[in-house]
């Protein structure tokens, strides 16, 4: 059993986080995705249980598992999926900032793979997830079926953002303490935005505030990823897929190619007028990218395993 298992998760810290947690949870449950907070993995599930390869939907930096459940409601009619929220984000409960890094992150996803007794998943990761999800996939071969990278970090690209401009003067544009910040960031991650109430934006910038001490302490522990080679991937052997928003503003389309180089056998995608929250944007075309995929495995043998 993990050693999350006994412990609290963690609450909003406002009565507002606490209302849009319980909207949130209302809206998904209405979908088919019902919120658990048991074993220490606080997560969003649906889908059938045992029929085939289960996903697991990995979020990116600084929000959490709540960004991926448009995504995840487009594939639990035949897949059994999983949506956690990561040590550090969301729920889950509280760790000290200065031990997470990747390695911790790695550790986290084999405990949640095992604690929940999934059978070699399939994981699509976003952003930070997708560098997650990319070198656990790597490093631990027979564990996953497949990979989804959604414009992961992990490899520096070739051309600088704005975000990445500024990581390199020290500066994080990532950090969220206001409203100003939140929207900021919130415009940086979409090609046309998705309109949100200035209420709710007071409401998610408070609930971000709180954080954004232990956030820019994890966020400086994974500057070695943001800034890495392909090196760490070149191991990837699964089935895997590469999506990006054409106009993403946080990761440079231009990492692309370099993912493709790490992983010859993946194939890419560029997705048209779409940002770096692409699965929130696009979420029918990057479902059918992950439909593909899936039916890319169930013509291959599945890794050798045992639970």
């Amino acid at each position: 059993m993990n050693a999350d298992a006994h412990r609290l998760n963690h609450r909003p810290a406002t009565f507002g986080g606490r209302a849009l947690r319980r909207i949130a949870t209302g809206a998904a449950r209405v979908t088919g995705l019902r919120h658990c907070s048991d074993v220490g993995w606080p997560r969003f599930q649906g889908g059938p249980i045992g029929e085939g390869v289960p996903i697991v939907l990995i979020h990116g930096f600084g929000v959490d598992g709540l960004t991926m459940l448009q995504l995840a409601r487009r594939l639990i009619r035949k897949h059994h999926v999983v949506v956690p929220d990561l040590p550090g984000f969301g729920l889950h409960p509280d760790h000290d900032p200065k031990a997470i890094d990747f390695e911790f992150f790695l550790a986290a996803i084999d405990d949640l793979i095992a604690t929940l007794n999934l059978d070699a998943p399939v994981l699509v990761g976003s952003s930070m997830g997708g560098a997650i999800a990319g070198g656990f996939a790597a490093s631990r071969p027979s564990a996953v079926s497949g990979l989804v990278v959604i414009g992961p970090a992990g490899i520096e690209p070739p051309v600088d953002t704005e975000v990445f401009a500024a990581a390199k003067r020290d500066e994080h544009l990532l950090r969220v303490d206001s409203v100003a910040s939140f929207e900021r960031i919130y415009a940086l991650n979409f090609t046309r935005p998705p309109w949100m109430p200035r209420f709710m934006k007071r409401i998610v910038a408070a609930e971000a505030a709180v954080r954004a001490e232990d956030h820019e302490v994890i966020l400086r522990n994974l500057e070695d990823l943001m800034l890495g080679t392909a090196a760490r991937f070149t191991g990837i052997a699964c089935p895997t897929e590469i999506i990006w928003g054409a106009d993403d503003r946080i990761i440079h389309p231009s990492a692309a190619a370099c993912w493709q180089a790490a992983i010859p056998s993946a194939t890419t995608t560029i997705i048209e007028d779409a940002g770096h929250s692409t699965m929130v944007e696009k979420p029918d075309a990057v479902a059918a990218i992950i439909e593909q995929l899936m039916r890319r495995i169930d013509d291959t043998d599945r890794p050798n395993r045992s639970r």
